[in-house]
């Protein structure tokens, strides 16, 4: 589950190294940054959001910079828009240039980037790890992250699309993000997505055992529980607890007997809402099809429109006409 407060946005602009010192530090955990060249020169500025368990930051340094971070406890990931960043990590260290994509450190480490613009994005470690136990059904405590680096450029690519997404999607300042489904969404991608472009121990599994069968009856309490739980944050991990059997035995479940996964009747179930929400809604009291389908936990409104299209065969703002 996720928050369902609405998002926090924050903007800073200074010219005051102490200010800044302060705000890295509330974002990033411990640090104790040094700053080259006179204090004139000097700008930082950075805006960003926390939207439900995901936060989203780009900042713009015109200095050379660097600092002693200590532990950090979550996942976070930089992408480099413009100028360098290096994290070194013990043995490990990291060239980022504009464009590059590394994972933050989580041990105490030292960091330097040279005139920088960066997108940062975070995402609590226990959640991530949730997602990851689904993958594989393993125990939580043995999952962890290998590299900083992305395991491939084509993975860099992606989360530097990602990074941009999401980013994009802060900045326009819509209320998107406020919506519960919508966090929980966006959280889930990012996660996933963590999982897929950073090196970790769910990609060292040698062994995979298969899941026990499933039988029909959990089938169903399971599109029962969707159906009563769709106007909430819900994940697989929760409903196969919910009926008492692992995440992976009620996905291979849902495809042995239905022919789609537990999230594909989930996103059924929640088209036919705001479905139903749009053959009620009254277009000249302020009702949207954009506002709706974000209730629903669509991110995007091209998206659900060609969802609803090829559910119902008209576009939603025919629907909201009637």
């Amino acid at each position: 589950m996720t928050d369902d407060r609405p998002a926090r946005r924050f903007e800073l602009s200074t010219r005051d190294p102490d200010v800044a010192r302060r705000a890295i530090t509330e974002v990033c955990g411990e640090h104790n940054p040094h700053f080259r060249g006179t204090r004139r020169d000097f700008h930082f500025a950075w805006r960003g959001v926390q939207a439900g368990p995901l936060g989203l930051t780009r900042a713009a340094h015109s200095m050379d910079a660097r600092t002693e971070a200590g532990p950090y406890p979550d996942f976070l990931a930089l992408h480099v828009v413009r100028g360098r960043f290096r994290f070194v990590d013990g043995d490990e260290e990291l060239l980022m240039p504009a464009g590059g994509v590394g994972r933050y450190p989580l041990r105490r480490s030292v960091l330097y980037w040279t005139d920088s613009v960066a997108t940062t994005v975070r995402l609590p470690m226990g959640l991530v790890t949730r997602v990851a136990a689904s993958r594989v059904e393993a125990a939580p405590h043995t999952f962890r992250f290998l590299g900083l680096a992305p395991v491939s450029p084509a993975m860099a690519r992606a989360w530097a699309h990602l990074s941009a997404f999401l980013y994009g999607m802060s900045a326009t300042g819509d209320d998107g993000l406020d919506q519960p489904l919508v966090q929980a969404t966006l959280a889930d991608l990012t996660a996933t997505t963590a999982l897929t472009v950073f090196p970790n121990t769910t990609m060292t599994v040698g062994y995979v055992p298969q899941p026990r069968r499933v039988a029909p009856p959990v089938v169903r309490r399971a599109q029962a529980y969707l159906d009563e739980h769709a106007a909430e944050p819900v994940t697989v991990a929760e409903v196969a607890a919910a009926c008492g059997v692992g995440p992976r035995g009620l996905q291979a479940a849902f495809q042995r007997h239905l022919g789609y996964s537990p999230l594909t009747y989930l996103r059924q179930v929640r088209l036919a809402r705001a479905h139903r929400d749009l053959l009620t809604a009254d277009p000249t009291g302020g009702e949207t099809v954009a506002g709706i389908a974000r209730r629903w936990g669509w991110t995007s409104p091209g998206r659900f429109a060609a969802a609803y299209r090829d559910m119902y065969g008209r576009q939603p703002r025919e629907t909201l006409r009637e």
